[in-house]
């Protein structure tokens, strides 16, 4: 055998050895990782809603717009309100909504920047004292709340501050972290591990679109790596971030 092809031999080996030690990685990487049931935007929102309920009588805004604090929402004409006057109250205006005794109306308002959820009024309609009238979901912290169907072996692995990646409805992965963990097991054994994941990315205003409340989201959680190739897995998939490939 000459030499020419013994180092196409020994060449042929390395590369093998090389590719099954890569894909060894690979695969452990992957076994240190779960994929979410469902999970979903959550927001600060504030409901609007008072004592004073009564028919809307003017709208001036609608479900998806955006609202600053003070901005008002909409205004009814309300018998409480009249009553309460006639029996001698004097019912005082708050930051939620502004009341005019003297025309019997109440001027409902966003308590917080941000944008209109829902909203139940319209011209015309009957609000009653004391129900949800509309939504205001504020600007702020976005946060993702996933759930997971794992077995107690992977739910043993789940850590706080673990890493996660969030994928938005546009295909467009952003970086997260476990901040609370909670579960609950099935009737087949599994744990049923509900997790909110935190993430700064979630308040770039250029995603404002995408992290809206309940908006649904996929999250890859990072699972805490036990085996003897945590190190090379970790050391490989570092390798790879630093060179754009991951």
């Amino acid at each position: 055998m000459t030499w020419s092809i013994r180092l196409k031999l020994w060449g042929g080996i390395l590369v093998v050895a090389a590719l099954v030690f890569a894909l060894t990685l690979l695969f452990n990487q992957r076994q240190s990782q779960v994929a979410s049931v469902t999970a979903s935007i959550d927001a600060p929102a504030a409901t609007v809603g008072s004592s004073y309920g009564g028919v809307v009588t003017d709208l001036y805004v609608r479900q998806g717009e955006a609202v600053t604090a003070g901005d008002a929402l909409f205004t009814l004409n309300s018998i409480q309100l009249q009553q309460d006057v006639g029996n001698g109250l004097k019912p005082v205006s708050t930051e939620a909504y502004t009341l005019d005794p003297a025309s019997g109306t109440v001027t409902y308002k966003a308590v917080s920047n941000g944008y209109v959820a829902s909203i139940d009024a319209e011209p015309g309609t009957f609000l009653a004292n004391g129900t949800p009238m509309a939504l205001v979901v504020a600007d702020g912290e976005r946060t993702v709340t996933a759930q997971f169907e794992l077995e107690p072996t992977e739910y043993g692995r789940v850590e706080q501050g673990a890493g996660a990646r969030i994928v938005l409805p546009n295909n467009q992965t952003v970086l997260g972290t476990v901040r609370g963990v909670e579960v609950n097991t099935s009737g087949q054994g599994d744990a049923i591990t509900r997790v909110v994941i935190v993430s700064d990315a979630l308040t770039d205003p250029s995603l404002a679109a995408l992290t809206r409340l309940d908006t649904p989201v996929m999250v890859v959680m990072d699972l805490r790596d036990d085996g003897w190739l945590a190190g090379p897995t970790e050391n490989m998939l570092a390798f790879l971030t630093k060179i754009g490939l991951r």
